[in-house]
């Protein structure tokens, strides 16, 4: 069957075309068009163009599928390690998660409790064509929440609850084959630790103080963001290797914001949620995602209110889970242990926090940066307006961030008192 491609279909290969060909052959789908849709806004996908395909079946149904395509464009890909991460996808997607897969089938773990993934249909590991082929979570009615509003309790919750199982499944796997589990952290590259990435990512780190001290003109703030900035950039590599290999880490997920959990929603209730995009997964302790969700999707009052609670709850469900296992977390990751390391990766958390909430929502700052009136013009008033929204929003989260870390240790500063 030759299928015939329409619609969004640049940036794609012709090797990419025939992979896709292949893959919808062993899939049976019976049907010739096949429309090529782009998806999301600017600034929702790290390293990758993602791109929908929908099938007109020949008894006229339709067949659905994602597909993550790496950029060509060779400073993008040098500049990001596109190979890497695409390769740590793939492991991910064709190994570790089917691994997952039979650990709970092993264990007799209940359906309602085995971790949700999407269905990976193929992945191309060549350099210059990486792409890995997944199910459309919309097609199950899963959809993507606004990344610039901060979740609401019982969202972060269900959140917390995946997440404990996914680390859970890293802790039973390490457990029961410490070998097969090595040989996974050994695959999973860090694509921040290189020379490159190393500039890159300092220079973001100096673009995100310099943002900052621009929207704050409260000494107070500007010489908190400046010492969190500062400590950041002395301290970050170390963060990233020192807790690598230790007894207490896991594969972690690595980017975990509202961009990449798509949640299955009834009456404005979460039903549940699945965790997306696996890129910047690698060996660290489950401190680094707690701290990089909750900073990051969450807002003062909300943390103010639920913090305590929220890191009880993942505990209490990583030990729900461990016992499918015959596994405790008192033994596994003591709460001692995790109550220490929420210290002592505070500060360190908090200052990745700035540089995300910078970009996420600096990035939307860009997209609205020109609106257009009635007659087409830009409209200056809704642009200057627009923007002064946008930065209020970075800077009440920033004060908030703030005031978090101060309140549970994180941070010592007294924010009564002018510094």
């Amino acid at each position: 069957m030759v299928y015939n491609f329409k619609g969004e279909i640049e940036g794609i290969t012709n090797n990419q075309f025939e992979f896709i060909s292949e893959v919808l052959k062993k899939l049976k789908c019976q049907g010739k068009e096949v429309l090529v849709t782009n998806v999301g806004k600017i600034g929702d996908n790290y390293g990758s163009h993602i791109k929908r395909f929908k099938v007109n079946l020949q008894n006229g149904d339709e067949f659905k599928l994602i597909a993550k395509i790496a950029p060509k464009s060779m400073i993008l890909r040098d500049d990001k390690n596109i190979n890497e991460i695409f390769i740590n996808e793939i492991v991910i997607f064709k190994e570790l998660l089917p691994k997952f897969i039979d650990l709970q089938k092993d264990f007799n773990v209940p359906k309602e409790d085995i971790y949700k993934h999407p269905i990976c249909y193929g992945t191309l590991g060549v350099a210059g064509s990486e792409m890995i082929l997944l199910e459309d979570l919309d097609v199950s009615n899963y959809t993507m929440l606004d990344k610039t509003k901060p979740l609401k309790n019982e969202y972060v919750k269900t959140v917390l609850k995946n997440l404990a199982n996914f680390h859970c499944l890293s802790y039973t796997l390490k457990n029961k084959d410490p070998e097969i589990f090595k040989k996974f952290i050994g695959r999973l590259v860090n694509a921040t630790v290189d020379t490159k990435s190393i500039n890159e990512t300092e220079k973001l780190f100096e673009k995100t103080l310099n943002d900052l001290l621009e929207i704050f003109d409260d000494d107070k703030y500007r010489n908190i963001i400046s010492d969190v900035m500062q400590y950041l950039n002395k301290s970050w590599i170390e963060f990233l290797i020192c807790d690598s290999g230790s007894k207490y880490s896991v594969i972690h997920h690595g980017d975990l914001w509202t961009n990449n959990i798509m949640f299955q929603i009834q009456n404005n209730h979460p039903l549940g949620c699945i965790l997306i995009d696996y890129q910047l997964s690698r060996d660290s302790l489950p401190i680094s995602d707690l701290h990089y969700f909750i900073f990051s999707s969450t807002d003062y009052e909300t943390r103010s209110k639920h913090y305590n609670e929220w890191i009880d709850y993942y505990f209490t469900e990583l030990d729900r889970y461990l016992n499918y296992y015959d596994l405790k977390a008192d033994c596994i990751y003591p709460r001692h242990n995790l109550n220490a390391d929420l210290k002592r990766y505070g500060k360190y958390g908090l200052g990745i926090s700035f540089v995300m909430i910078n970009f996420l929502l600096g990035q939307q700052q860009e997209v609205k940066a020109e609106v257009i009136n009635m007659n087409g013009e830009p409209d200056n008033v809704k642009e200057e307006k627009s923007l002064n929204d946008s930065l209020k929003t970075i800077k009440d989260r920033i004060i908030g961030l703030i005031k978090t870390c101060v309140e549970y240790g994180y941070l010592s500063y007294n924010l009564e008192e002018n510094i």
